[in-house]
Formats: structure tokens, sequence, C-alpha cells
């Protein structure tokens, strides 16, 4: 007998490619999972946002198979799940205990010789402020907001267009979406009365004129990115290379140290067993 392909399984077959689930990421900015199965997760005790990397979410029998948004208390910690809409693990950032990780964000879009364009404030782990102007000077245009929630509507954006050809809403933040993650800048600066904070200087192309541009990043406190400007401290996409190698030494030299220390602990105890034989 011929074999006979289940229509569910080409049905499959065909949607699993198409779809994708984004979600927020504390580190990258953004995430994609799997728009059937996919979940986003944020721990609002450890300030962690991913599209459940660790698997909580899809091992809850309570949300299998639905549709779904809650949290729950485990190990002294609140973890959240959603798999209701895309970036939904911004929307457990107020939720009690409000504010745990992430802020209020300042948003509005600021363009030469016009009215500055205020909207509701958004919640994100980070706030950005994207200032750019001519290389060669001029007026500045400022963009204030939530940076991982730009990323994923950005990221939607582009996809979209990718498949339908359909959408360039992509277009207009491209030159922010193609520089580090908030998290690459700001994650090593001070902290001051609360905040961290710091500015990205760059050269990038606008429809073939050249502009410099200034990505400002900051988080732990309300709308902490409301008075960016030029002035503010800043570092260059070199130094910032030189600052994450840094980082990488510190990393790999802590990784040396804790082998060294186990294998020295391991030696030390062997000998102990040694003489009581």
């Amino acid at each position: 007998m011929a074999n006979v392909v289940s229509p569910i399984i080409i049905f499959l077959a065909i949607v699993i490619p198409l779809h994708s689930r984004f979600c927020v990421d504390d580190k990258k900015g953004f995430c994609k999972g799997h728009d059937i199965w996919g979940w986003c997760f944020h721990n609002k005790t450890s300030g962690k946002f991913d599209c459940d990397e660790a698997n909580f979410c899809v091992g809850q029998e309570t949300l299998k198979n639905k549709k779904n948004s809650g949290c729950f208390v485990r190990d002294n910690s609140t973890v959240c799940c959603c798999n209701d809409a895309d970036g939904c693990n911004l929307g457990f950032i107020p939720v009690s205990p409000k504010y745990a990780s992430g802020q209020s964000c300042y948003n509005s879009v600021e363009e030469p010789n016009e009215d500055a364009r205020l909207f509701k404030p958004c919640d994100d782990p980070w706030c950005f402020a994207f200032l750019s102007a001519d290389a060669e000077g001029g007026l500045t245009t400022v963009q204030r907001g939530c940076h991982s929630r730009k990323l994923v509507l950005h990221h939607m954006s582009l996809e979209e267009d990718k498949k339908h050809h359909n959408n360039s809403r992509w277009r207009d933040t491209e030159a922010l979406a193609s520089q580090p993650t908030c998290e690459d800048i700001a994650m090593d600066a001070s902290t001051v009365n609360g905040t961290q904070s710091l500015c990205l200087d760059f050269q990038f192309d606008q429809d073939g004129t050249p502009r410099k541009g200034r990505l400002c990043c900051c988080r732990g406190s309300s709308k902490c990115n409301e008075k960016f400007l030029w002035a503010d401290a800043g570092i260059t996409k070199d130094e910032l290379i030189q600052i994450q190698e840094e980082r990488g030494n510190a990393l790999g030299n802590g990784c040396q140290q804790i082998t060294t220390l186990t294998i020295s602990t391991l030696i030390s105890s062997f000998a102990v067993l040694l003489s009581l034989l």
C-alpha cells in the first residue's frame, strides 16, 4: 500500500517556517521563537527577558496549547510567560512587583523646525535617544523611546517585508537597529543616582548622505532618556570594541581562576582521602 502523508504534516511543513514569535531579550534586544509553540519569558527577580530559553513556560501544564499570559512564583522568584502577542513580555514590567526591572521611558520624535511629537511613555529594560544630523553639521533629529520595543517592531517589519514586500517601515529604524545593543553599550557604565547611562557615537549614510549619529542608552530611573544631547558622555565604536575585549578578557580570567580553584580543591580532597586509606 502506498504511503499517505498526513494533511497535518503537510500543513505544519508549510506553516512552521513562515511564522515567528518576536520577544524582548535583555541581552540582545530582541529574540525570535516560533509562533505556534513559542513563549516570551520574563523573570522579574533577575531581570531576565528572553524567548523561554530555559523552557520554563513550555513546561507549564496550565499553559499548554493555550494563548495565555501570566506570572508564577517559583523559588522566591516571580516568573512570567506570554504568547499572545509579539514583544508581550514587555507587558510584565509594570506588573507587581512593579518596575523590579525596567522603567518607563520618554517617548517622542523631535524634527528640526517642527513641534516635538510626544507619545505615551513606554516600559522597557533600556530607554534610548537616537540623535542624528548631517556629518558636516546642521540641525538635529532626535528619537526617544524604548530600545527593545523599537528593535522588536523593526524586525517584525523587516520580516514582513521580506515575505510579502509590503512593509518598508523598517527602513526608518535601520540606522538605529544596526548599532550595538544598549546592553553592549552601557552595561559597564557607572551608576549615578541609581541610573546607568552612556552614548555611542558613529557615522552612517542616509540616502547617500553622510550622517553622524549618537545612540544614548540608560536604565534605572523613569524617563532617564528625556534630556540626552550631543554634549553628554559618549564613546566611539573603537572604544566600545576595546571595552568589549577587556570585558571578555576579564570573563576569561574569571573562568580560569574558577577552574584552577576547582582543580586545587579536587587535588586537596583526593590527598585527604588517600591519607584516610
